[in-house]
């Protein structure tokens, strides 16, 4: 529901957050609503990227797209390097493997930059955070 939009027409505006369309069917729902086509294409892309091997690194079969657990933003391991990767968005530092932010990643097992996780790696997402800058 769009608050803007429902005081500037006069009647409540309800809209899919997956395709940003008027919302159409029943709601309320939280996967998509009934628009033809209504898909979230970001999760598309979590879903179905390959799996990866992170060559410098222990990490094996990790999704290759991880969504940052901070802020959402869709990245990509350019497969050099530790297995941390900082977003471009929010700057939050974060290991690609288990979606720990970096320094509660390194708690469980220090100096594991190269190694596997203390946690297991973490499976595709079904979901893309979002991001509370003020919080």
């Amino acid at each position: 529901r769009c608050s803007i939009c429902t005081t500037e027409r006069g009647s409540v505006y309800d809209f899919c957050w997956q395709c940003m369309n008027t919302w159409k069917g029943h709601a309320p729902r939280s996967n998509r609503c009934d628009n033809e086509g209504c898909i979230n294409q970001e999760l598309e892309i979590l879903k179905n990227c390959p799996l990866m091997n992170l060559p410098e690194t222990e990490v094996k079969q990790c999704p290759s797209i991880r969504a940052c657990p901070t802020c959402g933003k869709l990245i990509e391991h350019n497969q050099t390097g530790c297995k941390n990767i900082i977003c471009i968005r929010c700057h939050v530092e974060f290991c690609f493997a288990c979606l720990e932010v970096t320094t509660e990643c390194l708690k469980n097992k220090p100096d594991s930059w190269f190694d596997v996780c203390a946690k297991a790696i973490a499976p595709r997402q079904i979901s893309i955070p979002t991001w509370n800058r003020h919080g």
